[in-house]
């Protein structure tokens, strides 16, 4: 069976994954597209994303250290190291993607700061979920292949741990886009054109995470109905 397994694609996971995986393309299409638009439009303030994280860390009273990635769309912030990472063309041009990348990033560093409860789960769970998500696929098909129930259940129960994650992770970045729309405005240095703009950015990046839990549900559904299927049979 595990052999089977690596050549043949069951019809129905592919009906269970396939609208997460269009709900992923359509997101990551929209980001390209969007990030590609408003990356080449300079702000009304002028200001770059260096300089976006610089003020809203003054303002809020915010110590973190701010690195440079050559990386294309590589913005993120790490808690556990109060480190915030801009790509290279958000750090130093001054656009409107710059602007709304680089205060969702400040968003979350102001979750952080407040200790937000999603936050704080979220990274408890990161060295468990970087283990169970192959763990648990790799005990589910050695349950499956060996016909135990139980065992494969087991692997379900790990995996669904990074099921777990993706679901709390959406409304942490949620809240992090609201933060950044709210910090931004507070600055007043924005038209409302650069606000729109920003808008766009931050809802096709949300949908990436929509369709991240979309997909991991999709791939529980399919654990789970393919294990009961192998209990009714024996």
């Amino acid at each position: 069976m595990l052999f089977e397994s690596m050549f043949y694609i069951d019809p129905l996971y592919i009906l269970l994954a396939l609208p997460a995986l269009l709900v992923g393309l359509c997101a990551q299409i929209l980001v390209r597209y969007f990030y590609s638009k408003y990356s080449n439009v300079g702000n009304s303030a002028n200001i770059s994303g260096v300089e976006v994280v610089e003020r809203l860390a003054r303002e809020h009273g915010l110590n973190i250290k701010l690195n440079v990635s050559i990386a294309e769309l590589s913005d993120h912030y790490n808690p556990l190291r109060s480190e915030l990472t801009l790509s290279d063309k958000v750090a130093r041009f001054p656009s409107v993607a710059s602007v709304g990348i680089a205060a969702h990033e400040m968003g979350h560093a102001l979750q952080h700061q407040k200790s937000a409860i999603l936050m704080t789960v979220r990274n408890f769970m990161i060295p468990v979920v970087n283990i169970g998500s192959t763990l648990g696929y790799i005990i589910f098909i050695l349950g499956l292949t060996l016909q135990f129930f139980e065992v494969a259940m087991i692997g379900i129960a790990i995996f669904s741990l990074s099921t777990l994650f993706t679901i709390i992770t959406l409304p942490i970045e949620i809240d992090a886009s609201i933060k950044a729309l709210r910090m931004i405005r507070k600055m007043e240095l924005f038209s409302e054109y650069d606000i729109a703009g920003i808008k766009n950015v931050l809802i096709a990046a949300a949908l990436t995470y929509v369709a991240a839990v979309m997909q991991s549900l999709s791939i529980l559904f399919y654990y789970i109905l393919r294990a009961f299927g192998m209990r009714k049979r024996r």
